[in-house]
């Protein structure tokens, strides 16, 4: 039992006591236990609106005196609203701070209730989409009016990011990113990425550029090399400085061309165009053209239990396969044995490059498909490539939903598996 209530007990005990026994000596005690009653209801029922008085004033000041049972109440109210008070000061300090994080963002941060409208946004939200106080409670799809936009911000559940184009009333490039929160709220952050996709565009550009300004004077340099071989010559060694500039000349051709191919893959935002094409004979024709390459110098066996047609890019589905199947090839010593699988499956159509070469480090393994980087210390060096080749198979498998696997070890082979979607007409 509490010491308050204990206190009021006893209080009330030799109240009675003592009107009980004051009354029997005056020849009245229940009369004078009645009024003794009556006089701790109204002492009660004074305490108890003091206190109301106290807690409609919000608790401030000190709390009403009083003891026993009341006054443990007022001393707990009391404890209580200093508590509630540190509570509160302490929320409101982690409020201004993630305000003045929020504000100090170059991101601008809106956060929508569920049913899509504004509920409150930072100073760059308000910048990059110039909000007004009055469109609080607005619904976001008539500020942004983009069907894109409209069809994104409208799904149960968010992926990826979406781009908006400058328009009239936004002259910036923007991407948005929405994520549920709470009580179905969702918060949306937008960037301004113009900046970055200029500089992307000015890379892309560049590169493209120096790509086909290296095209012309190569093309003249090697039709003039291929002329000067033809002529009879006994210098042995003039005949090899002609073989070799040819030689690294194709090599430069070689990666102006690769170069060429990847910028436009990166430049551009659209689906690859789509035909319906043979995969059989496509690999049959690249596999043609690997032994070529090889010279008889490794063993390469095609494997395809039925014949399979996919919806793609022809020259793209080419570049990819060609890209992996030669790289099998220019990397392995002589005598590996190459084999080329071709299967479907419920949902992805595979295509399978392994050997039983000199493999690859695991470690080197994720840097494949990143520009130049050759993980060829272990393996041969002499290969004539770009190094670009992975890095275009990487952007092309991404432009048309497919994925890249590639498992190897050291002295292992090397396994590299090409999977695509399947559309449901396949």
């Amino acid at each position: 039992m509490r010491p308050g209530m204990r206190t009021e007990i006893w209080h009330v005990v030799l109240a009675v006591l003592f009107s009980i026994w004051f009354g029997w000596s005056l020849g009245f005690p229940l009369e004078l236990l009645l009024a003794s009653l009556v006089l701790y209801l109204v002492w009660t029922f004074r305490v108890i609106s003091h206190i109301f008085s106290w807690i409609d004033r919000g608790m401030r000041g000190i709390p009403p005196e009083a003891d026993g049972v009341w006054g443990e109440i007022t001393d707990t109210l009391n404890r209580q609203r200093r508590r509630h008070r540190k509570t509160v000061d302490k929320m409101r300090r982690t409020i201004s701070r993630v305000t003045r994080v929020t504000e100090a963002l170059d991101e601008g941060v809106l956060v929508l209730r569920s049913d899509r409208t504004l509920d409150w946004w930072n100073s760059s939200a308000n910048k990059l989409l110039d909000l007004r106080p009055r469109d609080r409670g607005t619904a976001i799809v008539n500020l942004i009016r983009e069907p894109d936009f409209v069809e994104y911000i409208n799904l149960e559940k968010f992926v990826g990011t979406i781009k908006l184009a400058p328009t009239a009333d936004v002259k910036t490039l923007l991407q948005l990113s929405a994520s549920h929160f709470g009580d179905n709220e969702i918060v949306l952050i937008i960037s301004d990425i113009t900046r970055e996709d200029s500089l992307k565009r000015l890379k892309t550009e560049f590169v493209g550029n120096v790509s086909h300004e290296l095209r012309t004077p190569l093309t003249v340099m090697r039709g003039y090399l291929e002329t000067l071989q033809d002529f009879p010559e006994d210098q042995i060694l003039q005949k090899k400085a002609y073989q070799q500039m040819s030689e690294q000349i194709a090599r430069m051709q070689t990666l102006s061309d690769d170069l060429i191919l990847l910028s436009r893959l990166e430049e551009s935002d659209h689906a690859p165009a789509s035909q319906d094409i043979n995969l059989n004979e496509l690999l049959n024709s690249i596999i043609g053209e690997a032994k070529s390459l090889s010279n008889g110098m490794h063993n390469l066996l095609f494997n395809a239990l039925e014949i399979v047609r996919i919806d793609t890019d022809p020259s793209e589905m080419r570049s990819i396969l060609g890209n992996v199947i030669f790289n099998a090839v220019r990397h392995n010593a002589e005598g590996a044995d190459i084999v080329i699988t071709l299967s479907q499956h419920s949902e992805v159509t595979e295509v399978s490059v392994k050997d039983n070469g000199v493999g690859i480090d695991t470690a080197a393994i994720p840097r494949l498909t990143e520009r130049f980087y050759r993980g060829d210390r272990s393996r041969n060096t002499n290969t004539g490539g770009s190094g670009l080749g992975l890095a275009i198979v990487k952007h092309a498998l991404t432009r048309c939903g497919g994925t890249l696997t590639i498992s190897s070890r050291l002295g292992q082979g090397a396994e590299f598996i090409c999977r695509f979607p399947r559309r449901p007409s396949e």
